[in-house]
């Protein structure tokens, strides 16, 4: 059994951030877009910042992708406040929204869409804004947009592909 932990990609994307290009650099006045890479966040993705232990003030505060570092594998984010900081993929997680479906305990929310909001690893849930209330959505039933980053969680045929990050790309559901 497999399940997609989303992590990263959709709401946000292809806004700018303070009047620049995704992917713009800034300062010289040039354009460079960084390339598109799977495992990475693109730039001006929404992201909530999560399980920080060093600076754990900011945790559940709402940010902006500004740029990956590949080298020491930190996101540079701009918080809704202003102070940028460097943080570890695994303290983001990517705000989006999305489809629910199948769910048999509330057929009539079926079709709604929803904000994800974060992951609780230990239930396996999504936490969702749905119709103006938080629930506890299973990823069974949401469909995430396509482009989100999504981390393998659970493969026990390939659990090579554990852990690892890639963009969303079909309409079906995680199973």
């Amino acid at each position: 059994e497999m399940m997609a932990q989303m992590m990263g990609g959709g709401m946000g994307a292809g806004m700018s951030m303070g009047g620049m290009p995704p992917g713009s650099m800034g300062g010289s006045g040039q354009r460079r877009r960084r390339r598109e890479e799977p495992s990475v966040l693109p730039d001006s993705t929404r992201v909530l910042v999560r399980g920080l232990q060093g600076a754990a003030q900011h945790n559940g505060k709402i940010a902006q992708i500004v740029g990956f570092d590949k080298a020491s594998n930190r996101y540079t984010v701009q918080l809704d406040g202003g102070d940028q900081l460097r943080i570890k993929p695994s303290n983001l997680f990517q705000q989006c929204e999305a489809e629910v479906i199948n769910m048999q305990s509330r057929p009539e929310c079926n079709g709604e869409r929803v904000g994800i909001k974060d992951f609780d690893e230990a239930k396996g849930r999504y936490h969702a804004l749905l119709k103006g209330q938080m629930a506890a959505l299973q990823p069974c039933n949401v469909i995430l947009p396509k482009g989100v980053r999504a981390r393998v969680v659970g493969l026990t045929g390939a659990p090579q592909w554990n852990d690892k990050v890639w963009p969303h790309t079909t309409r079906e559901a995680p199973r």
